[in-house]
């Protein structure tokens, strides 16, 4: 739900460039540490495949491992 906001606060507000103003857009990618997570890097890794995800499935949202 965070991650959603923040995607649709930035994607509300664009950034003032020259003369004109740019559409901002971000894609996340989420992950919750696991119980069976040793480290971070597992989750790391989830959060990184699910932002691939989200930039396949069409940039500018929020996926969550």
């Amino acid at each position: 739900r965070f991650a959603e906001r923040v995607r649709q606060r930035l994607h509300s507000d664009p950034m003032p460039f020259g003369d004109t103003c740019l559409p901002v857009t971000v894609s996340i990618g989420v992950a919750a540490m696991l119980s069976e997570d040793h480290c971070a890097d597992n989750a790391l890794s989830r959060a990184d495949a699910a932002l691939y995800r989200a930039k396949q499935r069409g940039r500018n949202r929020v996926e969550v491992a």
